[in-house]
Order: structure tokens, then C-alpha cells, then sequence
């Protein structure tokens, strides 16, 4: 349509600089003139202006909370299976609360669900989330410049306050679904890795995949066990950092390049989880990385 309409445009402003095409052209009822150039510059320029068309199996989500639809729609599927990495499992759980209360009240037709949950190692030196501590004056640094570094009092809060209670509470929730309906076939294990997230990455049933990326921000005054002090923590960006929070690619979709981008990301994934099937911290976080407790052999 825009070329048809360049052609009618070019074609009108031709006609009335040549004034014998013009007649030949008017003459042959083609063209009206200068009202029927105007009319498709006007057409032209209003289609150029418009919102480009988006593209199939995109989704652009301004809060976290938006990702609990596709997420609930993902437990809709006969085999569910969520994958995810990022520091703690914080924001994962509260996704997952809804539709594992669900299957915990209700009998589903659910046969097999399978949770694999990849999170930052938090027993060795981190300097994000760290201890923010004014620079000294001999550093020759500006006033008021910070140093990070490792904070174990914040390791420890950490691990405490997020990951070990996310997974007893997830643990939990297992058993609930597991007692109101045994059928479903449940496997859920949790891979502590060395690498520090630069963002959270869910995919969904190996068809949605979602990044939801990390910034930084200045923490103070966080307290735990008697200690105050002031970190540098792994922020989620939210509206003030612009119109979208998450960004999701659907395997599905007609867009070449959106499958292509939707398979990077989980290709990414699924080489993080098989190099950590065999390589595994020392002094591990959780004791207990999988639902249901393996039986030690007899």
C-alpha cells in the first residue's frame, strides 16, 4: 500500500510540473490532479506514522506480576514444567503459591510435574549483594564514593531469611499437592551455581521462556542478628527504568527469530543445569537439593 500510494504521489506532483502528461493522464480519467496527490500524501504519510505491527510471540510485561497468568496458564498443561534461575527463589515461589494451592485443593488432571530451580551459591565470597562502606580519604576517590565488597552477615541473611525458607515452604507445598493427588508424578531439585544471575529466567513448559533482569541499588540500614549495615543489592528494574520489568519469546511463535531467541535462552539453561549435574559446591546451602528426599541405597 505505501508504494501504491508513493507511486500516486509522484505520479500527481509529475502530472502538474508536466503539463503534457498531465493532460494525457486527466484526459484518461487516471489522475485527478493536485487534489487526488494531496489526497494520497495525506494516506501516505498517515500510514508512515502509524504503530509499527508487533511481532507474534513477544511479550513485554511492566510488572512481575504479570508473569502469574502465564504462569497459571502453564499449569493448565497435562505435564508441567517450570524452570527457573536467580538468586533465591523468592520471586519463583510467589509465583508459584496460586496454582500449587490449587493442586493442593483440587483434583487435577495433571500427570507429571517437574521443577528445576538453579540458584546462587551463597557459602563463598559475593559482591553482589555486598557490604557498602564509605572509601577512605587516603584512596583519593571523590567524597562520598563507596567500596564494595563481600558481606558474610549478608551472605548469611541471605540464606537464612530467603533461600533455605523459600525451599522449606516449596517443600511444603509439594506435600500438600502430593497428599490431594498422588497420581501426579512430582520431581523438583535445585542446583546451587557459582555463576552471580544478572538477571531471572523462567521458562514454562519449554515453550515461553521470560527475562527479567537485575540492577543495583544502595540498601541501608538492614538488620540482622544485632548487626545494621548498609549493602549493595541486586535490584529488580521496575517501571523507572522504563516500560517493561520482563521480557518473554514463545517458542511457538510465526517469527522466526523470536523462536531463534526463545531457544537461546533455553539452550543457555539447559547447559547450565547439565554442567551442575556433576559439578557441585563444597559446602552446599541446601542439604536437601531434591522433592521427594532421595532414599539412601540399602
Amino acid at each position: 500500500m505505501k508504494w501504491l500510494l508513493a507511486f500516486v504521489v509522484v505520479l500527481g506532483v509529475t502530472a502538474e510540473i508536466i503539463e503534457p502528461l498531465g493532460n494525457a493522464l486527466k484526459g484518461q480519467g487516471f489522475l485527478g490532479g493536485s487534489f487526488a496527490a494531496l489526497i494520497a500524501l495525506i494516506l501516505f504519510d498517515a500510514i508512515g506514522d502509524s504503530d509499527p505491527q508487533e511481532v507474534s510471540g513477544v511479550y513485554v510485561l511492566a510488572d512481575l506480576g504479570d508473569l502469574r497468568a502465564p504462569v497459571m496458564e502453564a499449569f493448565e498443561a497435562r505435564q508441567v514444567t517450570i524452570e527457573f534461575s536467580g538468586f533465591t527463589m523468592q520471586t519463583l515461589l510467589g509465583l508459584l503459591v496460586e496454582p500449587l494451592n490449587r493442586m493442593a485443593d483440587e483434583k487435577v488432571n495433571t500427570q507429571k510435574l517437574t521443577l528445576r530451580l538453579t540458584i546462587a551459591h551463597l557459602n563463598l565470597p559475593l559482591s553482589l549483594p555486598g557490604k557498602l562502606e564509605p572509601a577512605s580519604e587516603s584512596s583519593g576517590l571523590p567524597s562520598g564514593t563507596l567500596h564494595f565488597s563481600d558481606s558474610g552477615d549478608n551472605r548469611e541473611r541471605m540464606r537464612e531469611k530467603y533461600t533455605l525458607s523459600n525451599w522449606d515452604e516449596l517443600k511444603r507445598l509439594l506435600g500438600r499437592v502430593h497428599a490431594k493427588n498422588p497420581h501426579v508424578i512430582i520431581s523438583c531439585e535445585v542446583r546451587e551455581s557459582p555463576q552471580v544471575p544478572e538477571r531471572k529466567l523462567y521458562i514454562l513448559n519449554e515453550e515461553k521462556v521470560f527475562s527479567v533482569p537485575y540492577g543495583i541499588r544502595k540498601n541501608e540500614n538492614v538488620h540482622w542478628r544485632g548487626n545494621t549495615f548498609d549493602i549493595l543489592d541486586a535490584e529488580g528494574h521496575g517501571l523507572k527504568h522504563g516500560k517493561a520489568r520482563a521480557i518473554g519469546w514463545d517458542r511457538r511463535s510465526d517469527s522466526r527469530s523470536t523462536r531463534d531467541i526463545a531457544e537461546h535462552h533455553m539452550e543457555w539453561y539447559r547447559n547450565l543445569w547439565e554442567r551442575l549435574e556433576l559439578i557441585k559446591p563444597e559446602y552446599p546451602v541446601i542439604a536437601d537439593p531434591k522433592w521427594p528426599a532421595e532414599r539412601p541405597a540399602s
